[in-house]
């Protein structure tokens, strides 16, 4: 009883799934005239939505690292590190009259935040280069050429190259971001959104 009962469950979460895509679908359309109420709607309750899971990631996240702290882990000192700077931007967000305009915020956003993500991402693509030159070794068919573009690319990306590049390279390479880049970047985007949407639909009918 209680299966049939979550297989019904199930597939209700799947009809209102699909009943939502059909009215975007209408509306981006426009088709159906005077819709725009219904999907403004929609598009509100997904914020309010995306908040609430936001609030449930951040309280999961703050319970594995308190129980990291309890059991007295090799990595404890950097859960309660992450715990500290958590309750200390959130009550200073809280307790300022501003809000999240606050300068504390914002200095805390300025120096700690944006430097750290700009080092991450830093960090991500010397990963993708040594990853990408242990792939494209030379005696691979095309890997050189392929490495050599990688590797011209990042570097007309870096403040020190661009403004010496020649005016035609420049556009070259521009053209290059803006088109194949892009449209392979699309195809990437559009190939996961429907790899997830299908793993959400095989989840909601038990089809493994």
């Amino acid at each position: 009883m209680r299966s049939s009962r979550t297989l019904v469950g199930h597939y209700l979460a799947l009809l209102g799934m699909a009943a939502v895509a059909f009215t975007i679908g209408l509306e981006r359309s426009g088709l159906v005239p005077g819709i725009e109420t219904v999907t403004n709607t929609l598009y509100q309750w997904a914020i309010l939505l995306g908040g609430f899971g936001l609030l449930l990631g951040v309280a999961n996240v703050a319970l594995v690292h308190i129980r990291r702290i309890q059991e007295g882990g090799a990595e404890w000192p950097y859960s309660l590190l992450l715990l500290l700077t958590l309750l200390a931007v959130l009550i200073s967000g809280l307790l300022a009259p501003s809000g999240i305009q606050s300068p504390l915020v914002n200095w805390i956003f300025d120096a700690i935040i944006a430097p750290g993500q700009a080092a991450l991402f830093s960090l991500v693509a010397l990963f993708m280069v040594a990853a990408a030159y242990q792939y494209l070794r030379f005696n691979r068919p095309g890997g050189l050429w392929m490495l050599a573009g990688v590797l011209l690319m990042l570097t007309a990306q870096t403040p020190m190259a661009a403004p010496r590049l020649a005016a035609g390279l420049a556009g070259a390479m521009a053209w290059a971001l803006d088109v194949p880049a892009m449209a392979a970047f699309r195809g990437v985007l559009l190939g996961s959104g429907l790899a997830l949407l299908a793993a959400g639909i095989r989840y909601l009918i038990h089809r493994p």
